[in-house]
């Protein structure tokens, strides 16, 4: 394992750290990057909660505002999977998921999910 959680932070092998405002919720590892999702409490507007770094702690991006299906606030994302195209999808509480390329953090293509 590349890196240890402890509530909002993050620490990686070489014992490089960083700390989040908002809890970790679950890490991702994709080839050599790790994607992060925060817990985000019910009454906080915010929809940009997973980064992706380096195994050594560097940053590597920050996922962009995405239109949604649902218009909403609250939408934070809470989950991701790799389906069985080998794809990263994430996904939030507005029926809404993304495709994501792990590398860059651009949307390859998003889908309703209800």
């Amino acid at each position: 394992m590349a890196y240890s959680k402890n509530g909002n932070q993050i620490t990686f092998s070489n014992g490089n750290s960083v700390d989040f405002e908002y809890p970790v919720d679950e890490i991702f590892e994709i080839d050599d990057i790790l994607v992060v999702i925060l817990r985000i409490p019910s009454n906080v507007r915010d929809r940009r909660n997973v980064f992706a770094f380096s195994r050594t702690g560097d940053f590597l991006w920050q996922i962009n505002d995405v239109p949604l299906y649902h218009n909403g606030d609250f939408c934070p994302f809470v989950g991701a999977l790799i389906n069985k195209e080998n794809e990263f999808v994430l996904f939030n509480w507005c029926d809404t998921a993304v495709i994501i390329d792990p590398q860059t953090g651009d949307v390859m293509r998003r889908y309703q999910t209800k």
